[in-house]
């Protein structure tokens, strides 16, 4: 049974925090407002499609926008988009007739995506204003750029500043719509805010600096996979960008801890031509018109006029949660070669104060043109992601939809289609992911982080493993949360912990359902790794540069390459077991998502499920792959706490077997492989 606690305290604290933000930082009525701000009342078919109206409707209006230029994504019409998302659900569910038939992008396009001819109609419409316009084989999304004057012809609509969560940022001023009907079914980064965050935390305990390689490949048993043979080799791990890194930090990560490091390779997103070995069931007439999308630019020592995610000509700083995640993935799967995706659009200038100094955005704020490229690909065998927004949050922004469809879901389905595991940060707020819009701090309500808690991914959270200097365990393991850290800035909004919760958006899948007696909405975490900053792994930045640092990090934003870079692990075995790599298609060793197979190996234990003769059937027991996590939870104090402070919406607890702040435990490595493929490791 899973661990739900609600706080009388926090529950109370939740109904007056949104009291006090009733009536503050929403639009002026409608009645008020300059002609220009009215809503839209033409035919309905021209603007029937969702583009951030919800997220617009808490933010405070500023005045008249001018900016450079902009892109965006569009969502066409998908031929069968709920098809596509059981999909990815049957193709990872072992007691499925289609159980590891996995497809290639061009084969969910055929199958799932839009119409050739709507993928075509839209694309042409756009271009025909000018404006720059690419797309993917898998037909789901074209990334749309131009200038101001082009959004406002193509929309019919003017832009103005907008302010929530202290982001300004460009949004329509009245409800954007075509010139004629189109088949769109939503438009994101029209309402130009970043909605998500990244969850790197930068501990401030200057007397520990870290864990190296050598002491997480021990105490979590990456080193006892390696010393079998599985070390990664010829698996690809995806890092999905959140903003620039520097090409030396990972090799001088590697001397400095006398580590052995995979290689990383920067991968731009670029729409993807059709050609012979796509089968020329490419984008078609849309790659003629040219997209803004291009290779990033090289990063600068830390410096001021620009962002790593909003370069300048002159400043580029690497960010900090890039270098975690490759870092980490990378020496931790030293055999395996790490995909760095990172979007570059030189057509996106709109969050800039001075446009002039704009180069174009990059990273976390385009961060659906790198996953579009990674399912376009079909390389990565295993994704990390580690940033998130709470859920009613990305619903208000468009991305995704409140019964569980949009951009969002359809990426990730996409991805565990192709047989591709992604693993996706729970989270450092705690229960509480969600923003106040008026402060940007986390409201003191219980709302998980999406994209963690997607069916289609594994959901990472965080715990405190102490460790001595081979990586021997000191004590408990126990969940990462205000009672066991040190870290982080002293903030409520990056001093809380382990993400989790239960979804208020998606049911719980048949795994987890079937898995975890009482469980009916999706509960996250999955599983969980270390991310405690006072028990975190060590971070190297800016290696080629004056003030080159090294120091404490932590965060989920490091438990989930920890995870991705594990998996790595068990699809080397995989590959290497005739038994095991049989999945159809260029992949045989992929397995998909994960999940139907950690909670198959939970449920013998706690539920006494079995898959059958014909499903899967674990190689190990439960207790012997997973370290239960039993002492903790995610409640956190208020901002400024005092001796008499009580936490606020902190739902769960950490105690025997499944639990919303570490999943199903924490894996070990050698025995995860046993588990998955039966391969036997020390």
């Amino acid at each position: 049974m899973s661990k739900m606690r609600i706080l009388m305290p926090a529950v109370a604290a939740a109904v007056l925090v949104l009291a006090a933000c009733g009536g503050k930082g929403g639009l002026p009525a409608a009645s008020t407002l300059p002609a220009a701000l009215q809503p839209y009342t033409g035919p309905q078919a021209l603007a029937d499609f969702t583009w951030g109206q919800a997220y617009l409707a808490e933010s405070q209006y500023l005045g008249p926008a001018t900016f450079g230029s902009l892109s965006v994504n569009v969502l066409v019409r998908m031929r069968d988009e709920r098809g596509l998302l059981a999909y990815a659900q049957a193709a990872s569910d072992p007691a499925s007739p289609v159980y590891r038939h996995f497809l290639t992008p061009q084969e969910i396009g055929a199958r799932f995506g839009a119409s050739q001819s709507d993928y075509n109609a839209v694309a042409n419409y756009f271009a025909a204003h000018g404006m720059g316009v690419g797309g993917w084989p898998q037909r789901e999304a074209l990334v749309v750029s131009g200038t101001q004057a082009q959004f406002e012809a193509a929309f019919g609509t003017k832009f103005g500043f907008y302010r929530r969560a202290g982001q300004t940022f460009v949004a329509p001023v009245q409800a954007p719509h075509f010139s004629q009907p189109l088949p769109v079914t939503s438009v994101t980064h029209l309402v130009a805010a970043t909605i998500a965050r990244s969850y790197l935390i930068r501990a401030s305990n200057t007397s520990f600096a870290g864990y190296s390689p050598a002491q997480i490949a021990n105490g979590f048993d990456y080193s006892g996979a390696w010393s079998a043979g599985f070390d990664g080799t010829g698996i690809d791990i995806g890092i999905i960008g959140t903003g620039p890194i520097s090409s030396a930090d990972v090799p001088e990560y590697g001397k400095l801890f006398k580590a052995r490091e995979a290689t990383v390779t920067l991968v731009p997103a670029s729409p993807q031509p059709a050609s012979t070995p796509n089968g020329n069931t490419g984008t078609g007439s849309v790659d003629p018109h040219p997209n803004g999308l291009a290779t990033p630019p090289p990063v600068t020592d830390t410096c001021s006029g620009g962002t790593s995610e909003a370069p300048s000509a002159t400043c580029n700083p690497e960010d900090g949660e890039a270098q975690l995640d490759t870092e980490q993935a990378a020496s931790l799967a030293p055999g395996a070669s790490v995909l760095f995706y990172l979007a570059f659009n030189t057509l996106d200038c709109s969050y800039i104060g001075a446009p002039s100094t704009c180069v174009g955005a990059q990273g976390l704020a385009i961060a659906d043109d790198e996953i579009q490229q990674a399912i376009a690909d079909d390389t990565a065998d295993a994704i990390s992601l580690s940033y998130g927004g709470g859920e009613s949050n990305t619903i208000g922004g468009g991305y995704l939809n409140s019964n569980g469809t949009g951009i969002g879901p359809t990426e990730f389905a996409s991805l565990a289609a192709e047989g591709i595991a992604v693993f996706v940060s729970s989270g450092d707020t705690g229960a509480e992911s969600c923003q106040d819009p008026n402060t940007g701090a986390p409201l003191a309500q219980p709302c998980v982080s999406y994209p963690a808690s997607d069916p289609s991914v594994v959901g990472v959270g965080g715990v405190n493993a102490p460790m001595d200097n081979t990586g021997k365990l000191l004590g408990d393991i126990t969940a990462w949360a205000d009672q066991t850290t040190g870290g982080g800035d002293g903030s409520f909004a990056n001093n809380v912990g382990s993400g989790g919760g239960v979804s208020g958006v998606f049911t719980a899948p048949a795994w987890q359902a079937k898995n975890v007696p009482g469980v009916t909405m999706r509960e996250v975490p999955d599983l969980a790794l270390m991310a405690d900053p006072a028990t975190g792994p060590a971070l190297l930045m800016n290696a080629n540069f004056k003030d080159a640092g090294i120091g404490p990090s932590g965060g989920t934003s490091a438990a989930a390459p920890e995870a991705a870079a594990m998996w790595a692990l068990v699809l080397d075995a995989c590959k290497a077991s005739p038994s095991c790599a049989t999945a159809s298609g260029p992949h045989p060793y992929r397995l998909g998502n994960p999940d139907p197979l950690i909670y198959a190996i939970y449920g013998q234990a706690y539920a006494g499920t079995t898959g059958g003769p014909s499903a899967f059937t674990p190689g190990l027991p439960y207790a012997q792959v997973f370290y239960d996590v039993l002492y903790g939870n995610n409640a956190a104090l208020p901002p400024n706490p005092t001796p008499s402070s009580t936490p606020i919406a902190g739902c769960c607890l950490a105690g025997p077997g499944y639990d919303e702040v570490t999943g199903l435990g924490v894996p070990f490595a050698g025995h995860l492989i046993q588990g998955i493929t039966g391969t036997k490791a020390p």
